[in-house]
């Protein structure tokens, strides 16, 4: 993010610093998590365009309410740069859970904790002709469990934000190409 930008969400406590990194603040961070459980809860497609930048930019704009008096270099910025900041955030947030961890380039998911995902979508029974929609919805319901069991094992102050780590992963895994394979997998072993 333009230092600007930081400045902007700093002064207006929407950014915190965690060593040299530019992060969510806590209350931002916890604002988007209540927003993914209510989708949870809600029933709403795992996967759904960008919607974790949608919650985070809103979560953002009523943070401020009425108070963007700011000037325009530094609200474009902020918000140009707050999906990195969010994906950085939501990163550090799933290590503490131990279902991934942030490299310099990239994120990578835990092995173990893949392989507990996989392990678990092939025991998935899907009837023939089912869509995909509803094979994701079954496999999103995995995916969420198992980030709840990590929470409950390595970081249980902070399990208040698995819904929102297992929206994260699910839509990790879509972007990068694992959550298709996994579809794919999940319906020729039903087939068997």
């Amino acid at each position: 993010m333009h230092p600007s930008g930081v400045h902007f969400g700093l002064s207006r406590g929407l950014l915190q610093l965690r060593g040299q990194e530019v992060l969510l603040s806590d209350p931002l961070l916890e604002a988007i998590s209540v927003e993914a459980q209510l989708r949870v809860q809600l029933r709403k497609p795992p996967i759904d365009g960008n919607f974790l930048v949608e919650i985070t930019v809103h979560a953002a704009q009523q943070a401020l309410g009425g108070h963007q008096t700011a000037r325009r270099q530094e609200i474009v910025p902020f918000f140009a740069g707050l999906n990195r900041v969010m994906y950085y955030t939501l990163c550090r947030v799933a290590e503490r859970a131990g279902v991934a961890r942030k490299e310099p380039r990239q994120l990578i998911t835990d092995p173990d904790f893949w392989d507990e995902f996989s392990a678990a979508a092939v025991d998935v029974k899907v009837k023939p002709g089912q869509s995909i929609a509803k094979i994701e919805k079954f496999l999103f319901k995995v995916c969420r469990e198992l980030v709840k069991t990590h929470y409950a094992q390595k970081d249980p102050d902070n399990a208040r934000h698995a819904d929102l780590i297992a929206l994260f992963m699910f839509n990790f895994w879509n972007a990068t190409g694992l959550l298709p394979l996994t579809q794919a997998l999940v319906i020729c072993a039903s087939n068997i």
